[in-house]
């Protein structure tokens, strides 16, 4: 689906059928005002869902030079490395510093699992989800946001519950864990 698509949703669902309109005429032009505003909302929204609740991963093979892969190397912005193998599928210990990653020098080619913030997104490219995350989902939290930064709080935290929800019944949303208390007879 297209960020496009969720925007203009996120406007229809406000009621905000001037701000649909205005998506559509926008053409080729880059986006202005409560448009531009919309567009923002989404970039958070699709980064706190990538974050929080349903991580993006990749993998890709590196070459370590010196026993180092530079984080500019990698495809993507690196938010957690999940594993490291060799290219027979044996785990490799790695060490992370800001920079780089650090692996034993004597390993030749590795691959890197991990998971990484999604890129800013204009209106034509597609959203980084596919499957558990709807347009209606997306809309709903980009919702949310906007009226938030707009200063119309009840209806920011209306919406916030239904985005919420949304998460709860896509099966993702992470309630906070707690530990019963020792009772001692």
């Amino acid at each position: 689906m297209k960020v496009k698509e969720v925007v203009a949703l996120a406007a229809q669902t406000l009621g905000r059928d001037d701000l649909a309109e205005a998506l559509d005429t926008l053409g080729g032009d880059p986006p202005e005002g409560e448009v531009k505003s919309l567009l923002r909302c989404y970039n958070l929204i699709e980064n706190e869902v990538a974050l929080d609740f349903f991580p993006l991963r990749s993998a890709e093979r590196f070459l370590p030079v010196k026993g180092k892969i530079e984080y500019a190397r990698f495809a993507y912005a690196p938010v957690n490395i999940l594993k490291v193998t060799n290219v027979f599928g044996a785990p490799v210990d790695f060490a992370l510093t800001p920079t780089y990653l650090s692996v034993p020098e004597t390993e030749g080619e590795v691959e890197v699992a991990y998971a990484y913030s999604p890129p800013v997104k204009d209106l034509g490219d597609e959203t980084a989800f596919s499957e558990h995350i709807s347009a209606r989902l997306l809309a709903f939290g980009v919702a949310s946001e906007f009226c938030i930064t707009n200063r119309r709080f009840s209806e920011g935290a209306m919406w916030g519950k239904k985005y919420r929800d949304a998460l709860r019944a896509a099966g993702i949303y992470r309630r906070t864990l707690s530990v019963r208390a020792r009772r001692w007879v």
